[in-house]
């Protein structure tokens, strides 16, 4: 076993490198956002990513009451990553004047979903949870070399951003994408 950090996520050493990278991510997430790979193929994070929601969305399918919130947990949670990218990269660098890329943006959500592969434990998921939030504003703070100050502004706003937008969602919709299939 490689007690080095990883850099990124190995598709080639898949299971491997999924244990090896979330096992950073979750244990020592100051470690490896530092050495993590700013850039490079992108498949290497959204693979990690859509790994880990899966897994998350397989392990928590007993609990949920509703068989459509399989489907929901899996489109939210691979797609709401990019979104969430774009939205906490924008803010850090066109409002609070911060130097980063949408890429290694991207690449701290993804390798932040590590927490789901632990979240789906009833009671102790929501922690965990809260625990993500931690390692994103870690990660931020390592990509974009800023206080934490900054990375909680920017994660608190993207929170605002999101109730913006689900609140306008529901009001156009009447609510009817919250009607889930099954």
């Amino acid at each position: 076993m490689n007690s080095e950090v990883p850099s990124d996520f190995n598709p080639n050493r898949f299971l491997g490198s999924l244990f090896d990278v979330a096992k950073a991510v979750l244990i020592t997430p100051k470690t490896f956002f530092s050495t993590m790979a700013r850039q490079g193929p992108l498949i290497h994070p959204v693979l990690f990513l859509i790994t880990s929601v899966v897994v998350h969305t397989l392990l928590a399918r007993p609990f949920y009451q509703m068989p459509g919130l399989v489907y929901q947990n899996l489109f939210m949670g691979i797609t709401l990553p990019f979104l969430t990218a774009a939205i906490v990269f924008l803010l850090l660098t066109r409002l609070l004047n911060s130097s980063g890329t949408y890429e290694a943006t991207f690449r701290v959500n993804a390798y932040a979903a590590a927490v789901g592969l632990v979240s789906w434990i009833p009671v102790i998921g929501v922690f965990l949870e809260l625990y993500r939030l931690y390692i994103i504003v870690v990660g931020l703070r390592a990509v974009y070399a800023i206080k934490t100050t900054r990375a909680i502004i920017a994660i608190f706003l993207t929170f605002i951003i999101y109730t913006a937008l689900f609140r306008m969602l529901f009001n156009v919709t009447g609510g009817q994408f919250m009607n889930l299939p099954g």
